[in-house]
């Protein structure tokens, strides 16, 4: 192998202008490619703070009537009734939380010395509302203080933990007060602000969603009517639901374990109710929350299909970004081995076999195209970090107006072993398509006529 290597950069001094070439467009092809996994790779990897992406579940539910009716609300959040008496009691989770994401919360922050100040406007922040179970899915790094406590969270104590630009912002830290639309909250915690591409965990403040006076409504329960008569859905509530499953389960174990709970609670609403009415719930992993392969809402099968297809477009343009250029290296390599005719006749004329030539063809392209590999993958790191501030890139991660959130990356974002494995199978399925064939072309060619290729 070691003296594969050596000749294949033998031959690449040899041969300057068609080593830039192939190097340049490999890494190209590489480089299309890497975008969208990079892309794809900021959706779905595990990327600190979201560390437990491949642990998490994301939980709504419905109430189904048995016969057709307008009464009963067919989409429900979900409140901190069900989260202290159903899912944090199963055995499969490790832990459960309830967010009202950023993009619905968009307040104002401002010091106490701030407070009075004729020219000061107070900037504009986005606040995730949740509990203390929130620090548990998501590894925020703590700069100075904690994270509020269950007491903080569950008595709606106005406390908060804030990042480190707000903090620089209004110039406040742990132990000081601050107002949040005007009402005082005591900061317990200031965080490293989160990049705004890790939507589910980055926000500009993180208080707990039992404050009072905020607008926040984690409880805030729609009665299913039946004539006269209704009925308050405790399950019911404004809370997006998360759930960090415990290493080794997965997620038809949590169905499992939920579906004798699910079918109790049914039975209660409905006996409450004096009609049949279905709790039903939808887990999603990671992967299909950000990937949504499930119907919409009152989507025929159509529909679903149509959901479905969202991945396609990404995928064939991967393929087309390597097989495109595919075809042009092909011709480079041909021309190459047209040139290495006699070279080959030769070593077949000793002996050599086939096989054994191909195999060297084919390990010589290999690291040419590792080398471009390495540089499309620079090139694509660099891409994806230039636009990184357009407004159209952020919207593909930032639902909400965030003016103080970071919109770095990091580097996780670009190095995986996922992202690695990926740069690999790119490399070797250009090369494969680039080189096999022109090779085995040239090869199979009879010996006279590759020794008189230069008479």
């Amino acid at each position: 192998m070691i003296k594969i290597i050596r000749h294949a950069f033998a031959l690449i001094r040899e041969d300057k202008l068609f080593s830039a070439i192939y190097i340049a467009g490999t890494a190209v092809a590489i480089a299309s490619a890497m975008v969208i996994a990079i892309v794809f790779n900021m959706l779905l990897a595990d990327i600190p703070p979201e560390v437990n992406r491949s642990r998490t579940l994301y939980v709504s539910n419905r109430f189904i009537p048995g016969e057709k009716s307008d009464d009963v609300p067919y989409h429900q959040g979900l409140s901190s009734m069900a989260l202290d008496s159903c899912y944090r009691r199963m055995k499969c989770v490790e832990a459960a939380t309830g967010i009202i994401p950023a993009y619905q919360n968009n307040y104002t922050i401002e010091s106490e010395a701030q407070l009075g100040q004729g020219q000061y406007e107070a900037p504009r922040v986005s606040a995730i509302a949740t509990d203390h179970d929130f620090f548990r899915f998501y590894d925020l790094d703590f700069i100075d203080g904690r994270p509020f406590s269950k007491k903080e969270s569950d008595e709606g104590e106005r406390v908060c933990v804030v990042t480190d630009k707000v903090a620089e912002r209004t110039g406040t830290s742990t132990g000081a007060t601050v107002r949040v639309n005007g009402k005082p909250f005591r900061v317990v915690g200031v965080v490293k602000a989160v990049s705004a591409f890790l939507e589910d965990a980055t926000a500009d403040i993180y208080l707990p969603y039992m404050v009072e006076g905020m607008d926040l409504y984690p409880n805030n329960r729609n009665p299913l009517r039946n004539g006269d008569n209704y009925v308050d859905v405790t399950y019911e509530g404004n809370l997006s639901v998360r759930i960090l499953l415990r290493e080794g389960y997965a997620l038809k174990d949590f169905n499992a374990e939920l579906e004798p709970l699910r079918q109790q609670y049914s039975a209660i609403i409905s006996s409450q109710l004096g009609k049949k009415v279905e709790w039903a719930v939808m887990a999603r992993t990671h992967f299909f929350h950000q990937i949504n392969f499930f119907r919409p809402d009152g989507a025929d099968d159509q529909g679903l299909a149509l959901e479905t297809m969202n991945l396609m477009p990404p995928a064939i343009l991967m393929l087309l970004f390597l097989f495109l250029p595919a075809i042009n290296l092909s011709g480079l390599v041909s021309n190459r081995m047209e040139a290495r005719r006699a070279e080959m006749g030769i070593r077949k004329a000793f002996g050599a076999k086939r096989r054994t030539l191909l195999n060297e063809v084919i390990s010589e392209n290999l690291v040419l195209t590792l080398l471009g590999g390495i540089v499309g993958w620079i090139l694509s790191a660099l891409f994806v970090s230039a636009i990184s501030d357009n407004k159209i890139f952020l919207q593909m991660f930032v639902s909400a107006d965030q003016s103080v959130v970071d919109t770095g990356m990091q580097f996780q974002m670009f190095f995986t072993p996922t992202l690695f494995l990926i740069v690999f199978v790119c490399c070797v399925l250009l090369n494969l398509m680039a080189a096999l064939i022109p090779a085995w072309h040239s090869l199979r060619k009879p010996i006279v006529e590759s020794l008189n290729q230069k008479r």
